[in-house]
């Protein structure tokens, strides 16, 4: 039995003979139809064949949520200027685009039905703004209404502390704006007359899909009546439900026996059922399908377009492949793209067609390029291989899809090429004008190539022409393929080619001209703004009291070192411990340094914590920001916790500090408790989770982002190479690599490489003694603080293999990776990746243009911060490129671990590396807390 046959003996054995069965499929009408809206339709359409097979009557009802909120414009729709207008509206309330039906939903729906009409099935559509409206819904609504708190606490504990501020299953719609309100905080219900009570709080911020910054509700919601007390009837459409509640509610009330969902909504399939449950009533049997992958084992997205649209479903695949493709097993997540369609049509094909085939018909096409349909035709043909004329079209689709998307790049030709192809394109033209005599292609291509090449040149002409033809340096046969296509798309195909030619090269000359505009233009945002008008609550610092602090802080650090390094005695090596309380000791005795800084006092500052220097990170992020503020709190990262907690029994750093508190929240709850207080953010971390958290917090809030650097070692022919190798064993082994002073690559020229190598490896065979667990006190290596990134390591060294020198073992129970030695000549392409671990990457260069090619790199600059150089480079010294290295991040013979200090700036011309996101703008450069919370949020206040 197929599983949809199982699944209707199922239903049909659990609901009693003389009761109708109902069954439905669900999608919101928010852009054009996807295919997998359509899959989903003919799957259960498959249940209810079986069960009307069964002598049931079967009602199949398509919702189509048209009455949720419009929140995104699709990008492949026309007037995306007049669907603006409208986010935040009811769907139903969204004019079409197109300007056909009476609404966006309505022409989505359109498009929908003209599909499955064409599997020609029974099913009824229901908006659901009618359903609401007409008071269909009204007796299940109330329900939930009695039942609130359990069905609200229901849903809430899967939308998470953030969204949990805001949520209510509830959501009025704007009497005066019409839109969907989906943030308030809820004060009264009265159940009997179907009425709530609720504010929108108009401080409260929350994220947009998409948004990269937090947004306040007053300016969210600006036309809306803000923390004022409004009442609203659940009833008759002026409340819409949240849509996992809604899920629950609409299947209750239609007494739904079956709906299928994907995958990735199990979790909210979950919860419909629990709330059935939660209100005593039978629980639908909500049936889980696999996901449709692409080629990459991706999952397809529609925003995406990595696998089958709705459109090119119809133009690629017979109905007939589709549907013996959907009645497979659904649960197993499956391939489902273009490059599919051959193959599934031929699955498809019965037993008197099985002489035709998609996939011989895609080779012959794409041998043979045919220019249109009636071309392809006669290529089939040729080869005496006979298909109806609907199998040559899905064929012929096929071919212009996989040729429309190919990632071959496009084959550029030679100047001189240019002129060949050129001079032959002009002489056919001119010959086939005339009309008068044949013409002799080859005596042309002959006559053309001899005026266009010496007689010593290497290009051959048919491999320019094939190149100019099909982008490839061979094809078809070219002699039938002028036959069937004709002299005149031969020579329109040869000028395109050079016209193409000429415009990519134009093309990429601007965009070299648009990127190096960019980094201009973010160079140029290095001034401080003043945009964001600030509130009048700063109150004035007393610097006496400020160096008061530090030194009682100091005074502790210094009497409490031993407990202090006995604290985090299993998080990390004595000598690092030791480090970071004599760095912490220079920030604290030396604060007069940045004295400027300290005049007026901001709000709030938050800081996320990076995962190693939990000491020195703390004084230099938490302690010292909050004597600039009224309230600092900070979080370590969650795999510390443990280890932090032993180190403020130690030393507790808010004894201190009045205005410092420390949160081992998770990382959304404690985001949500500091929206609303931050001024400032201080973030270390990679770009991409920087992301994660920015986009919480109000765009006028100073972000400041301490990310990774490359920050490489070079050794030139003249270096002290002693001196090389002591700084290369202080900053690679340093934490055992955990740090973002670390050098992605040591640059080493030819002349010093030998030499530079074998006493690394000297060095390294003396500690070698000193590598192991925390608990010997010795030992200047320990394990990673993250034991699962001694797995990714693994996988990594296993690529790297073949460059693996010296070293190379990885405990990946313990997370001990000890000291490793990689070698890759320059030449082979430069290290951008950072292992955050005891790892030596040389790399032999041969002249300064060589090292030049390494910096030259994209994936460089993005983090480009330090460079060390031992010996001299003139490159280096003289013409790298500032906006990759401005002159005082060249260090001359010494390492950043050396020169680093707290009352210093910090970092590089890589965005990556770190920089500053204030009032929407992105201003790349080094930090310092103390000077950025100045310069941005008090000077000119």
């Amino acid at each position: 039995m197929k599983w949809y046959e199982i699944e209707a003996q199922k239903i049909h054995s659990n609901v009693p003979s003389d009761k109708e069965i109902n069954i439905s499929a669900g999608f919101g009408p928010t852009g054009l139809p996807h295919i997998g809206t359509l899959c989903e339709i003919i799957r259960t359409n498959f249940l209810k064949k079986s069960l009307e097979k069964l002598g049931r009557k079967v009602h199949f009802h398509l919702i189509s949520d048209d009455l949720d909120p419009f929140r995104k414009i699709p990008l492949n729709l026309p007037n995306q200027g007049l669907l603006k207008e409208f986010l935040g509206k009811s769907i139903n309330q969204v004019p079409d685009p197109f300007q056909m039906k009476n609404s966006f939903s309505e022409m989505v729906e359109d498009k929908l039905v003209e599909h499955i009409n064409r599997y020609n099935i029974d099913c009824n559509l229901v908006q659901n703004s009618i359903s609401y409206q007409s008071g269909e819904y009204n007796a299940e609504i109330l329900n939930f209404l009695h039942n609130y708190e359990v069905v609200n606490n229901i849903c809430k504990e899967s939308v998470g502390p953030l969204r949990n501020r805001t949520y209510s299953i509830f959501m009025p719609i704007s009497p005066t704006s019409g839109r969907v309100i989906e943030h308030i905080n809820l004060i009264d219900i009265d159940s009997d007359t179907g009425e709530i009570t609720y504010i929108i709080p108009a401080d409260e911020i929350i994220n947009k899909p998409g948004s990269e910054y937090g947004i306040e509700l007053k300016d969210f919601y600006s036309t809306e009546i803000l923390n004022e007390p409004i009442t609203t009837s659940v009833l008759d459409g002026n409340c819409k439900l949240q849509w996992k509640a809604d899920w629950a509610m609409r299947l209750l009330a239609r007494d739904i026996r079956f709906e299928m969902h994907g995958e990735d909504l199990t979790s909210s399939a979950n919860i419909a059922i629990k709330i059935a449950t939660s209100l005593e009533r039978e629980a639908p049997r909500l049936y889980k399908y696999g996901l449709f992958l692409d080629d990459n084992y991706k999952k397809i997205s529609k925003s995406k377009g990595n696998g089958f649209s709705l459109e090119k479903s119809m133009d690629l695949l017979t109905d007939k492949a589709l549907i013996n493709y959907l009645e497979k097993k659904p649960k197993r997540n499956s391939k489902f793209h273009v490059n599919l369609s051959p193959r599934l049509n031929d699955l498809a094909l019965t037993k008197n067609e099985l002489s035709v085939s998609y996939t011989k018909a895609q080779r012959i096409l794409s041998a043979s390029q045919p220019h249109n349909l009636q071309s392809a035709i006669e290529f089939l043909r040729r080869y005496s291989f006979s298909m109806s004329n609907e199998a040559i079209k899905y064929s012929y689709n096929y071919f212009l899809e996989t040729k429309s998307t190919s990632k071959s790049p496009k084959l550029k030709l030679s100047e001189k090429e240019k002129k060949f192809v050129g001079l032959l394109s002009f002489c056919l033209e001119e010959i086939s004008a005339e009309k008068t005599q044949d013409i002799n292609l080859y005596l042309t291509v002959h006559d053309c190539y001899k005026n266009t090449f010496d007689k010593h040149s290497k290009e051959h002409p048919w491999e320019i022409i094939y190149k100019s033809l099909f982008n490839n340096n061979y094809g078809p046969r070219l002699s039938t393929w002028l036959e069937i296509s004709g002299y005149n798309e031969f020579i329109r195909r040869l000028k395109d080619s050079v016209e193409m030619s000429e415009t990519t090269f134009i093309k990429e000359l601007d965009l070299d001209k648009a990127s190096s505009d960019e980094e201009t233009k973010i160079a140029s945002k290095l001034t401080y703004t003043t945009e964001y008008i600030r509130p009048n609550y700063l109150e004035a610092i007393s610097f006496d009291l400020v160096k008061e602090k530090c030194l009682k802080l100091a005074l502790a650090l210094k009497n409490k070192r031993d407990e202090i390094i006995q604290s985090v005695s299993s998080y990390q090596c004595r000598n690092v411990t030791d480090d970071e309380i004599s760095r912490s000791l220079d920030l604290l005795l030396n604060i007069q340094e940045n004295q400027e800084y300290f005049k007026l006092k901001v709000q709030g500052v938050t800081s996320f914590l990076p995962l190693n220097q939990p000491i020195y990170a703390t004084v230099c992020f938490g302690f010292i920001p909050s004597l600039m503020s009224k309230d600092t709190c900070i979080r370590p990262p969650t795999a510390m916790h443990s280890h932090y907690q032993k180190l403020i029994k130690a030393i507790d750093f808010t004894y201190f500090s009045n205005s410092l508190s420390i949160s081992f929240e998770d990382k959304e709850s404690f985001i949500s408790k500091r929206i609303q207080v931050t001024d400032a953010v201080i973030f270390t971390g990679t770009p991409e989770n920087a992301l994660k958290v920015r986009k919480h917090f109000r765009k006028k809030t100073l972000f400041i982002l301490n990310g990774a650097g490359h920050n490489p070692l070079v050794i030139s022919k003249d270096a002290n190479i002693d001196q090389a190798v002591e700084s290369a064993m202080r900053v690679v082994l340093y934490n055992q690599g955990q740090d973002c002073a670390g050098p992605n690559s040591i640059l080493i020229h030819q002349d010093s490489y030998s030499i530079f190598r074998q006493k690394l490896v000297n060095e390294l065979e003396k500690i070698k003694n000193k590598v192991g667990l925390y608990d010997d006190p010795d030992n200047i290596v320990g394990p990673n603080s993250d034991v699962d990134h001694s797995i990714k390591l693994a996988t990594i060294f296993k690529q790297y293999r073949e460059y693996c020198t010296y070293g190379g073992e990885i405990n990946i129970i313990n997370g001990l990776i000890r000291p490793t030695i990689f070698e890759k000549p320059l030449s082979l392409g430069g290290n951008y990746k950072e292992f955050f671990a005891p790892i030596f990457f040389l790399q032999e260069y041969r002249c300064d243009e060589e090292l030049e090619s390494y910096f030259f790199q994209p994936q460089y600059s993005k983090n480009a911060m330090y460079i060390s150089l031992f010996g001299s480079s003139d490159y280096i010294n003289n013409e790298i490129n500032e906006n990759i290295h401005l002159k005082d991040s060249i260090l001359i013979n010494t390492d950043l671990h050396l020169v680093e200090r707290g009352t210093t700036p910090y970092g590089g011309q890589g965005i990556a590396a770190s920089c500053i996101y204030f009032n929407g703008e992105v201003i790349k450069g080094n930090t310092l807390p103390q000077r950025d919370i100045y310069n941005h949020l008090v000077l000119n206040t």
